[in-house]
C-alpha cells in the first residue's frame, strides 16, 4: 500500500494544497473535482502541477448519482461519464470514484445497477480507464459495503472496482467480516477516515466531525486486519470532511495526514513498527518562571508540602518535590527552551515515565514525529524529547535514566524528598486550539498505549469547550484535552494571552483535602473563591455532614461523587501565571469533576475581571470602588 490523502482534507487553494501534501511526504493524492474547477488553469496543468511535486494522481472524485436511472436520464449520466473520462484524460489519471446514488428518480436493484456498472466499465476500458463504487452511508439504495461489493462483483469487468471507505462502513455499524472474503485485486481504492461517536444524521456527520485515524472513536485497527485478509496493495487515502481543518494550516493538516497514515500501517503484522509503549506516570514537569514569580512559586509549593531537594549543577533550576511530584523551577531558558512566543511562568516540558524509552522513541521516528536531542536545546542532560504541537517538549524516560537524571543533574544541595499527604500528579489539563486539540491528540494515541475518554462538552460562561481524556489503564496518567469555538471561553482566552496551547493547569493529588486546606489557609495562600450559591445547590445534591459541608465551604472546596467514590477539588490562583494549580482527593471517583467546571471557570472569569481592574487601577493610581 502507499499513502495518499484527497484534497478535499486541506484548506487553500489547490497549488496551496499540493505543495502542503507534498511536503508533508505522501505519495499520492485524489483530486476533489471542486478543487479543479475552482483552479485557474486548464486540467492538463492541474495534473502536471500534482506530477511535478513528486505526486501520483490517484483518482478523480465524486462522480455522483449514476446508477439506477431510465430513459434520457440514464443517457445523460452516461454523458457525464464521458465527460469525467475527457477531464481523466487531461488530468493523467485512470480512475474515476464513483458513489452511490441520492437521485430521487432511481430505481433499486442490485442486478440493475451492475449492468449499469457493465456498461460503464464497457466504455472506460475503451480509453484505458477504471471506475471504483462506493457505497455512501446515506445512498439511496445501496448503503452497505457489502451491496456495493455485490454490484462490483455482478458487474464482472476488470475495469470496474470496489471502493472501500471506512466512515460509511463504520456509521452503518456494518459486520467487518465480509472485508475478508474480498479479492485485493477487486478493491481499487481504500479510503480511510476516523470519527468521533455521535447521534446524528449520516450526512451531517460525515460533512462536519470526521478527522484522521487516531484523533476520533472508530475502531480502526480492526478494520486494517480485515484488510490485511484482502492483500490489497493500492492507495490507502484519507478522505476527511472536517469544519477545522477547513479553517486550519494545510501544511499542519497535511503532517498529521501522513503521521496517521504510519499509524494505520503500525497496525498491520508486517509494518516494521514497535507496538505503542504505555505511559506509566507523569515524571516531572518543567516549568519556565519568570524571575518575579519565583518567590511567590516557592512560597506556594513550600505551603503544598513540597520542598527544594536538589539544585542544578550549573543552571539556575530546581527540583522541587513531594512524593511522586516532581516539578523543575527553571529560570535559564537554556535548560529546555521556552515556548517560543510565550514570556509568561508556563509548563514548557513533560516528563513522560514508559518502560522502554528506546521502543517509544523508535515508534515516534517511525510514525513522523520530530525528536529532540538535548544539544539542540543546549541542555546537558542526555534526555531526549519530542517536540508538541504547542512548540513544548515531552521527554520520553525510563526509570533508569530518571534516576541518572536527578543524580548527575540536580546534585547540589540534596534533601531527602518529603513523603506528606501530597502524593502524585493526578492529571494535566491542556488548552488548545481546535486544530492543536487534533493534532495533540493525534500525536499521544499514536506513540502510547492509551484509552480515550468519549469526549464531552464543559459549559463555560461564554460558551462550550470541548473536553476528552487521554489516560493510562490504571489511571496514574491523565491528559484532559480542552478546545473550543467560542472566543472568550477559559480555554481560548489562554491561548489567546499567552502565545498559544500549552498547559493550563497541573492537579495534585492529595491523600488529605483537609491537611492541605489547613496548610494552605496557614500560609495565607490566595485560593479559587467559591460563591456560597454553590454550597446551598452542594447541600440539596449531597448527604454530607453538617461539619463536612462548612469545612468545604470554608476553604472554597469543591464536591463531586460518581458510583465509585468521592471527588474534592481545591484551586489555587494563577496571579499572573499561565497555569494554576488544582488539588484533588480522589476516593475511587473516576472522572475530573466535570459537574463543577462551570463553577470553576465562572469563578475564573470573576477573579481576572478583579485582577484586570486591579492592575488597571493601580496604573492610573486610582482606588478601586
Amino acid at each position: 500500500m502507499y499513502s495518499s490523502i484527497a484534497t478535499v482534507c486541506l484548506s487553500g487553494s489547490l497549488e496551496e494544497k499540493v505543495d502542503a501534501i507534498a511536503q508533508a511526504g505522501f505519495e499520492g493524492l485524489e483530486l476533489f473535482e471542486n478543487d479543479l474547477t475552482a483552479f485557474a488553469g486548464t486540467p492538463r496543468e492541474a495534473g502536471e502541477l500534482i506530477r511535478s511535486r513528486g505526486l501520483k494522481l490517484v483518482t478523480l472524485q465524486p462522480f455522483r448519482d449514476f446508477e439506477g436511472l431510465q430513459g434520457r436520464a440514464r443517457e445523460r449520466a452516461f454523458d457525464r461519464a464521458e465527460h469525467k473520462f475527457d477531464l481523466m484524460e487531461e488530468l493523467g489519471t485512470d480512475l474515476l470514484m464513483a458513489c452511490s446514488t441520492v437521485h430521487p428518480d432511481a430505481l433499486p436493484g442490485i442486478s440493475r445497477a451492475a449492468d449499469d456498472f457493465f456498461e460503464l466499465g464497457e466504455r472506460a476500458a475503451k480509453r484505458k480507464l477504471r471506475v471504483a463504487y462506493e457505497a455512501l452511508a446515506w445512498g439511496r439504495h445501496i448503503h452497505d459495503y457489502r451491496d456495493s461489493w455485490e454490484v462490483v462483483r455482478r458487474a464482472a469487468h476488470p475495469h470496474v472496482g470496489l471502493v472501500l471507505d471506512t466512515f460509511h462502513i463504520f456509521s452503518r455499524q456494518t459486520e467487518l467480516g465480509t472485508i475478508g472474503r474480498i479479492p485485493g485485486d477487486h478493491i481499487f481504492l481504500v479510503q480511510t477516515a476516523d470519527a468521533p461517536r455521535l447521534s446524528m444524521d449520516h450526512l451531517s456527520w460525515s460533512r462536519h466531525y470526521r478527522c484522521f485515524p487516531g484523533q476520533g472513536e472508530l475502531q480502526m485497527d480492526k478494520f486494517m486486519a480485515m484488510l490485511e485478509e484482502t492483500r490489497y496493495d493500492g492507495p490507502l487515502s484519507h478522505e476527511i470532511f472536517n469544519d477545522v481543518f477547513r479553517m486550519g494550516h494545510s501544511d499542519q493538516t497535511a503532517r498529521d495526514g501522513l503521521r496517521s497514515y504510519h499509524l494505520l500501517r503500525s497496525m498491520q503484522g508486517d509494518s516494521g513498527i514497535p507496538a505503542p509503549q504505555p505511559i506509566e506516570s507523569v515524571a516531572f514537569l518543567e516549568i519556565a518562571v519568570e524571575p518575579n514569580d519565583l518567590a511567590p512559586l516557592r512560597e506556594l509549593l513550600s505551603a503544598l508540602g513540597m520542598a527544594c531537594v536538589g539544585r542544578h549543577h550549573t543552571l539556575n533550576a530546581e527540583r522541587w518535590a513531594a512524593g511522586d511530584v516532581n516539578l523543575v523551577l527553571n529560570t535559564e531558558s537554556s535548560f529546555t527552551g521556552r515556548v517560543p512566543g510565550r514570556d509568561a511562568t508556563a509548563v514548557t516540558a513533560i516528563g513522560l515515565r514508559v518502560g522502554n524509552a528506546y521502543e517509544a522513541f523508535k515508534r515516534a521516528d517511525k510514525l513522523g514525529y520530530e525528536i529532540v536531542e538535548p544539544e539542540e536545546v543546549g541542555a546537558s542532560h542526555r534526555m531526549s524529547a519530542l517536540r508538541n504541537v504547542d512548540g513544548s517538549l515531552s521527554y520520553i524516560i525510563d526509570d533508569s535514566q530518571l534516576s541518572r537524571t536527578w543524580d548527575r543533574e540536580f546534585p547540589l544541595e540534596r534533601q531527602p524528598v518529603p513523603q506528606g499527604s501530597l502524593v502524585d500528579i493526578d492529571h494535566i489539563s491542556v488548552a488548545l486550539s481546535y486544530h492543536d486539540y487534533l493534532s495533540l491528540m493525534l500525536q499521544y494515541r499514536a506513540i502510547f498505549q492509551l484509552e480515550v475518554t468519549p469526549s464531552f462538552d464543559v459549559t463555560d460562561p461564554r460558551g462550550l469547550i470541548q473536553s476528552q481524556v487521554l489516560q493510562n489503564g490504571n489511571g496514574r496518567f491523565r491528559l484532559a484535552l480542552n478546545a473550543s469555538a467560542s472566543p472568550d471561553t477559559a480555554s481560548n482566552r489562554f491561548v489567546r494571552q499567552y502565545g498559544g496551547s500549552g498547559v493550563h493547569h497541573i492537579a495534585l493529588s492529595t491523600t488529605s483535602m483537609r491537611d492541605t486546606s489547613t496548610a494552605l489557609h496557614k500560609a495565607k495562600t490566595p485560593v479559587l473563591p467559591i460563591p456560597s450559591n454553590y454550597y446551598r445547590d452542594l447541600a440539596a445534591r449531597f448527604d454530607l455532614p453538617a461539619q463536612t459541608h462548612a469545612w468545604m465551604q470554608e476553604h472554597h472546596i469543591l464536591f463531586d461523587q460518581d458510583s465509585h467514590g468521592d471527588f474534592h477539588q481545591l484551586y489555587t490562583q494563577p496571579n499572573h501565571k499561565a497555569f494554576f494549580i488544582e488539588l484533588v482527593q480522589r476516593e475511587g471517583y473516576q472522572g475530573l469533576g466535570a459537574p463543577n467546571a462551570f463553577v470553576r471557570v465562572t469563578a475564573q472569569q470573576r477573579l481576572e475581571a478583579d485582577l484586570l481592574a486591579s492592575d488597571s487601577n493601580a496604573d492610573t493610581g486610582e482606588r478601586p470602588a
